[in-house]
């Protein structure tokens, strides 16, 4: 029973590998709710529901996708 479960839970462990890596690896991560984007290290980004959470690389890719920048971080 415990071996038809084993694929499910790979899978699981794998999407939530590259979230992660997606993460560390953005400077910038724009809020899809607020249209606010943030340094990847200001309080509101751990506040975010993940699925609002839109990662960018730089700050021009963020602002040329609408985001404006959190008045907190200063991004």
């Amino acid at each position: 029973m415990r071996l038809k479960r084993l694929p499910t839970l790979l899978l699981a462990a794998l999407l939530l590998i590259t979230v992660a890596a997606a993460a560390l690896a953005s400077s910038y991560i724009g809020n899809s709710n607020t249209g606010k984007f943030h340094y990847s290290d200001c309080r509101w980004v751990s506040k975010m529901y993940d699925s609002h959470k839109v990662y960018f690389d730089s700050r021009g890719e963020a602002v040329s996708a609408g985001y404006v920048p959190c008045k907190v971080c200063r991004s």
